[in-house]
């Protein structure tokens, strides 16, 4: 319950922030169930952004509506035993 308070204050203070600094108008309710349209949104408010409350506001929204795409990680193949390179210290420095 209390997440869901803390939430719904962030995005009151986030619209009237919006509102005050920008003279723009958001959507809560497609910002909190279109993806698509909260990044967007998001974007372009961080653009205009002058005010480092509003920036946090945002990131911090961002992390909540706007998932973060998987990265792709590179695969690294497995290297056979057989291909790897031992020394054998058992015969001296020649053993190599």
């Amino acid at each position: 319950m209390d997440q869901k308070l803390e939430q719904a204050q962030l995005m009151a203070r986030f619209k009237l922030m919006v509102k005050r600094t920008l003279n723009q108008s958001v959507d809560l309710e497609r910002l909190s169930r279109d993806q698509a349209y909260a990044r967007e949104r998001l974007a372009e408010i961080e653009e205009d952004a002058l005010d480092e409350d509003l920036l946090v506001m945002v990131l911090r929204l961002r992390d909540l509506f706007v998932p973060v795409a998987a990265v792709a990680v590179p695969v690294i193949e497995a290297v056979p035993e057989a291909a790897k390179e031992t020394r054998s210290y058992k015969m001296g420095a020649r053993a190599w």
